[in-house]
């Protein structure tokens, strides 16, 4: 056989080769188009509720919501409500291992471990500070990370700081119950009060500096006591002594510069600090399943109707004590938070949006680990969860 008849066998050969592969490649194409297609088709049947245009409307919806949304695993084991906060920079949260500041972005901006056994974070737009309760520790973090380690007796029971720097700690005192110690920014001691007969439990201090609201505790012939004095810096006695008598204080807060507030279980008392006057609100029977109380915004409470807490109704106080309005839920609520005119409302595994009259903006299901919500900008929410922290678009 000459080479032309050579390379004439070895072409048609190699003909018929690609063209098997061909056509075996090809077969094998079809077959998997055909099985494709197929649990298309069965998937559509089976679950064409996926599939409507109200289902798509809601994926887009979704996706649109959750588009500048981020999942940032906690930093050790739990986070306490108490201990998820928001500052100017995005939120800090205090875990049982660490200290955590994030941006907006859910970068970290600082961390660091603690011993704290029981700790405790206060914060406002421009630092936070940490503590240890019944310990004797506390951290100040600004947005340049820690700025100040400092320790405080033997046995705090509370902290609080304002925008200005100005930070107080509430400790034990040897000779008193309690004693209030009030710091200026360069940690200097500015003012300092000893309780004889109270155990002062909780502290805030004014925007600007000048007096802090202090809540104590005691029994008095059997009866539990509680009272609030209010402190001014330039006086050596209090400006004012208000009684909760048979009450458990949850929480005192300024609102403006001249009024603060005083949480309890049984009512919402607002008070002026260049009067004296209270304007309280109580609860009656109901109780209290979640409250926000936010300097320059109103006080929003959810109030609970039936002993498994369910059947809540949300107020709306102003920064006179005032009900703005009220409307009513069947949910149980356990977490609430306000800006502005928004309320964040959340309840089992929903997010609901309201306006202060109770008109609902919009809903979402956040998942049922959720335990806390936080919306320091109206079109943004904070969720968080037992493991991670979420955020939200609320558009």
């Amino acid at each position: 056989m000459n080479s032309e008849d050579e390379k004439s066998t070895k072409h048609r050969r190699g003909n018929s080769r690609y063209k098997k592969k061909k056509s075996i490649f090809s077969r094998i194409l079809f077959c998997v188009m055909v099985c494709f297609v197929s649990a298309v088709i069965a998937a559509v049947i089976t679950r064409w509720d996926l599939f409507s245009p109200s289902s798509i409307a809601e994926w887009i919806k979704f996706s649109d919501s959750t588009k500048d949304s981020f999942d940032v695993k906690i930093s050790g084991t739990s986070v306490l409500e108490q201990n998820f906060k928001t500052d100017g920079k995005g939120i800090v949260y205090l875990s049982d291992t660490s200290i955590v500041q994030l941006n907006h972005d859910g970068e970290t901006l600082f961390s660091e471990q603690h011993s704290f056994t029981n700790p405790v974070l206060k914060c406002c737009d421009l630092y936070a500070v940490a503590f240890n309760e019944g310990g004797a520790n506390y951290k100040i973090i600004s947005e340049k990370g820690l700025i100040h380690s400092g320790s405080q007796g033997t046995a705090i029971t509370d902290c609080d700081i304002n925008d200005l720097g100005t930070y107080a700690v509430i400790s034990d005192q040897t000779g008193y119950l309690s004693k209030l110690s009030v710091f200026d920014k360069s940690n200097s001691y500015i003012f300092g009060y000893s309780f004889n007969d109270y155990y002062a439990v909780s502290v805030s201090l004014s925007p600007d500096g000048k007096m802090a609201a202090v809540g104590a505790v005691n029994s008095v012939e059997g009866q539990f006591v509680s009272k609030v004095y209010l402190l001014d810096f330039s006086s050596t006695k209090p400006l004012y002594v208000f009684d909760y008598n048979d009450q458990i204080i949850y929480d005192i807060k300024f609102i403006t510069e001249n009024k603060f507030v005083v949480v309890t279980d049984s009512m919402v008392s607002v008070n002026a600090c260049d009067s004296g006057k209270e304007v309280p609100y109580s609860y009656g029977t109901r109780v209290l399943t979640a409250y926000d109380v936010t300097y320059s915004n109103n006080v929003v409470l959810s109030l609970s109707n039936s002993s498994d807490r369910r059947n809540c109704c949300v107020v709306t106080l102003d920064s006179k004590g005032s009900e703005i309005d009220s409307f009513q839920t069947d949910q149980k609520i356990i977490s609430v938070d306000a800006k502005n005119d928004k309320i964040a409302v959340l309840a089992s595994n929903m997010l609901y949006l309201y306006n202060a009259y109770g008109d609902l903006f919009n809903s979402w299901e956040i998942g049922t680990d959720a335990k806390c919500v936080l919306i320091p900008q109206e079109k943004t929410a904070y969720i968080l969860g037992v493991s991670q922290m979420r955020k939200m678009n609320l558009k």
